[in-house]
């Protein structure tokens, strides 16, 4: 039988057996499936078979029965392959758009731009979740401040006031013993968490060069703030590029992740440390979080705030700094239990 043939053949099988689509859609990670060539170690093998697109490929151990693909469907050859998730574009995320929803640009009126994370609760109550160093200007910020959608770095003016800033988780802050001076740099400082430059602990060697000794107290936990909404119809939790979160889940190795930011859009990476205690430069001066999490390189400067969640859509944890090899991220549950608030969700919309 020739490749036509054999690719009219499964064509005729799809049309006729519509089941076979409804039930592989339904499994685990599955986003789409076509008729295709069937590929092998990354070449075209020119085997007509029906392909099923996953978010990401995961060894067999570790689905279930029900979730696994089989290798033929009704004498129809599958072939599974990784595309991550499939979304719709067209968003301006640096541009004014209502209801503002996570994704956008946003920021304290007095500063330039980072991330719209997401939508908390306490109680009746909703807020916008983003970082301090956005939305309380590195703890300068007060109460009642006008928070911008978009950002002043992205032209955002007090007509664009979504929201006011509520409360903060106080950053502990200390000077570098290698560098003179003191304090923030000004708020003219381009976009968002570009001067977050992050310096690895050298934890079996006295730390990172010119670090200051830090007493236990002076460990930071999120870089984290909440900001009240001035009309609650004026949020939605649907997340750019991503939709309602579904839950929220503890950070793992190697677990597969994907963010939604203000610069650079949807990106996914791979969870690489656990338990991570780094060094974080706020202009000239440090600060020493705990119990971090670093992922493979997924953000740029504006992404802070920016809620990393897993292939099912459950929240993980807060972005908030990064280099050109790592990005941090707060595990989400630091954030809730440190704010006392909860997710909005799915389930709670």
């Amino acid at each position: 039988m020739s490749a036509s043939e054999r690719l009219s053949q499964i064509r005729d099988a799809v049309k006729a057996q519509p089941e076979i689509v409804n039930d592989l859609m339904k499994r685990r990670n599955v986003v789409a499936c076509g008729v295709g060539f069937k590929t092998y170690g990354g070449q075209d093998t020119q085997e007509p078979s029906l392909i099923v697109s996953v978010t990401q490929k995961q060894r067999s151990a570790e689905l279930s029965s029900q979730d696994l693909v089989p290798s033929v469907v009704q004498d129809v050859p599958t072939d599974v392959v990784q595309t991550g998730m499939i979304v719709a574009s067209g968003v301006m995320r640096t541009t004014r758009l209502r209801p503002a929803r996570p994704g956008l640009s946003i920021g304290h009126h007095q500063t330039t731009s980072g991330t719209f994370g997401c939508l908390v609760r306490r109680g009746s109550e909703v807020f916008i979740l983003g970082c301090n160093h956005i939305l309380a200007l590195v703890n300068r910020g007060k109460p009642g401040d006008a928070i911008l959608q978009p950002g002043a770095g992205d032209g955002g003016a007090l007509q664009d006031k979504v929201a006011e800033l509520a409360e903060f988780v106080p950053l502990r802050l200390h000077d570098s013993s290698s560098e003179s001076g003191g304090g923030i740099p000004p708020v003219s400082e381009p976009e968002g968490c570009a001067n977050l430059l992050i310096r690895l602990l050298q934890m079996r060697g006295g730390g990172a060069p010119g670090a200051a000794i830090v007493q236990p107290q002076d460990i930071n936990y999120a870089d984290a703030a909440l900001a009240r909404p001035i009309d609650p119809n004026a949020v939605i939790p649907s997340i750019v590029d991503v939709g309602v979160p579904t839950g929220v889940r503890e950070p793992a190795l190697g677990l597969r992740v994907a963010k939604s930011g203000r610069t650079t859009r949807l990106t996914m990476g791979d969870i690489l440390q656990v338990d991570v205690t780094v060094e974080v430069v706020y202009g000239n001066q440090h600060a020493r979080f705990a119990n971090q999490v670093m992922v493979t390189p997924f953000s740029r400067p504006g992404d802070s705030g920016a809620v990393v969640l897993d292939m099912e859509k459950r929240a993980v944890g807060m972005l908030f700094a990064g280099s050109d090899y790592v990005a941090v991220v707060t595990p989400i549950q630091h954030i809730l239990q440190s704010l006392r608030v909860e997710m909005v969700t799915e389930a709670g919309v």
